[in-house]
Order: structure tokens, then sequence, then C-alpha cells
């Protein structure tokens, strides 16, 4: 992950080794070699560090955004893209944010399924006589991410294939969130944020906790400690752009998840890209029509 970048731009270069500093981490090691990436105060930061990174390098060349968004852990990447954190910064509170995450649950005790095929409503009929079993994302109108405890989510899984769920997957995560199970690791992470100094937000971001822009008074740090331990509004965000007149859309990350959803749903004047590589990266500078 990023190696190809790394090797070939000095932009990327000089973000991803900020990022290595702030975390006190060796991420070379992580996303070239794969390293502790089982481990959630790695990987996170591994992520991070190779999205803004990347941003960073769009941005080198003529590339900034009118709005930022970002699902989960992305939602720390678009806040640091807008000047809410430094890269160095951002990359130190999410390792520490994959750390309370990861002791909040005995590893194997708890999951997160992901199921295709019906909506929101359908799901939470579906779940609510499990007692600790929360939608978890809402991704978008037929895709959501339930979490709980591995028990139930196993019992679930059958149950949603049975009435027709088009796929439903269990996810390599080491444990639950965006629920309530992990109440307690949110207040914890409260009190982490408390302490960090927050920049100004010179490009409009989406909270996944609000479905909608961080407002002029909104308290960024109470929303990022909620996200941890609510319903992720991705579909809401993705709805809001749209509603608003946005039509492209660049991801920047490890995947094209995201980009590939909002293709079956935008229209055909809408240009969606997924930047993850040199690769993508390239033909993305060289598209014709892309605006600066």
């Amino acid at each position: 992950m990023g190696q190809d970048l790394y090797d070939h731009y000095t932009v990327y270069k000089n973000t991803f080794d900020a990022c290595s500093k702030g975390s006190e981490l060796n991420l070379k090691s992580a996303c070239f070699e794969g390293h502790g990436l089982n481990e959630s105060e790695v990987v996170q930061p591994a992520i991070f560090a190779h999205s803004i990174s990347l941003f960073a390098l769009l941005k080198s060349k003529g590339f900034v955004p009118d709005v930022c968004a970002g699902l989960s852990l992305g939602e720390y990447s678009a806040l640091c893209a807008s000047g809410v954190f430094s890269p160095e910064q951002c990359a130190a509170l999410v390792r520490k944010r994959g750390r309370i995450m990861d002791e909040a649950f005995p590893e194997g005790t708890g999951g997160m399924l992901s199921v295709i095929g019906f909506t929101a409503h359908q799901i939470e009929q579906t779940i609510e006589s499990c007692h600790d079993v929360y939608l978890a994302n809402h991704l978008s109108e037929l895709q959501t991410v339930i979490a709980g405890r591995t028990e139930d989510l196993n019992k679930l899984k059958p149950e949603f294939e049975q009435i027709g769920a088009k796929m439903v997957t269990m996810l390599a995560v080491r444990g639950p969130s965006h629920a309530p199970l992990l109440d307690d690791a949110a207040k914890e992470f409260l009190e982490l944020l408390a302490g960090e100094t927050l920049g100004g937000m010179a490009i409009k971001v989406y909270s996944n906790a609000m479905g909608k822009p961080y407002e002029q008074d909104s308290d960024i740090r109470a929303l990022l400690a909620q996200q941890m331990r609510s319903r992720v509004l991705w579909h809401s965000c993705t709805e809001h752009m749209i509603a608003n007149g946005v039509k492209s859309f660049v991801e920047v990350g490890p995947s094209s998840v995201l980009s590939k959803m909002l293709k079956r749903r935008v229209d055909k004047e809408t240009l969606v890209f997924s930047v993850r590589d040199r690769a993508t990266f390239e033909e993305f500078i060289d598209t014709e029509g892309v605006t600066r």
C-alpha cells in the first residue's frame, strides 16, 4: 500500500514520513510489508497515512475539493485535509483511537456483519429482538453493516441469507464499532480529544454522526467521540452531497469500495474516481474534463 507512490513522489513521501513520526510507528513496514496490520492501532494510522499522503499529492497538482467526507476512519483524513488536524497530530490520534477500540472488547467476542439487499428499516426490524446488535454503518439504500457480539452475528448471518439477502459477510475486524457497545471507549476517547488543539476548517467536512456537514458551532471533539459509539450515516452524507450539487467524487485511499457504491447511485453526468496507487493517480490527473 503506497510504496509505488512513496518511491516516486516527494510530496507523498514527506507527508507519509510525517505521519510515521507522529504515530511513532514504522508505517513503511506496515504499509509496504503488511507488518502489524492485525492491530487497529497500526492499521488505522497506516490507512490514514496513505490516504492523507495521496491527498497532499493531489493538492500539489492543483486539485482542491469543495467538500471533504470520509467513512469512519476516513473522517479523520477529511478533517486533516481541511486543516483541523496536522498529519503528524492525526496519525498519533488515530493510533490512540485504534488502541482504545481494540481494548474495548476481547478479540473474537464481537464483530461486524455486512448485509446487502435490505433497507435500513428492514435491517432494524430483523435485529430488534437481539439485545446487543446494532445497525452500525448505513452505507447506501440497500447496504448496511451491523455490529454486535459474535454469537449473535453468527446466528443472524444464516437468517439474513434465508430471507433473501444478496450478500452477507462477516467483516475482518477485531471487534464491533459504531454501536453503544463502545460507550465506555467513546468516553475515554473524548477525554483524550480534550487535550487536542484543533485548527480551523478551511474546507467543508461531513460528519458521520450527523449525516451532514459540520456547522460553525459544531463540537468536533464530541462528534468524533459520538462517531465511535453511534451509527455512521454515510448514506445521508452522500445523499446530501448529491442534493447540493456535487458532480464529481474522488475516493482517496487504499480501496474503491465507496466509489463503486457511488457509481451505482449517481447519474451518468457525475464523475466518480478512485485514486489508490501510482497508476490510478496518474490516470486521474490525465483525465480530460477534470477541473483543478
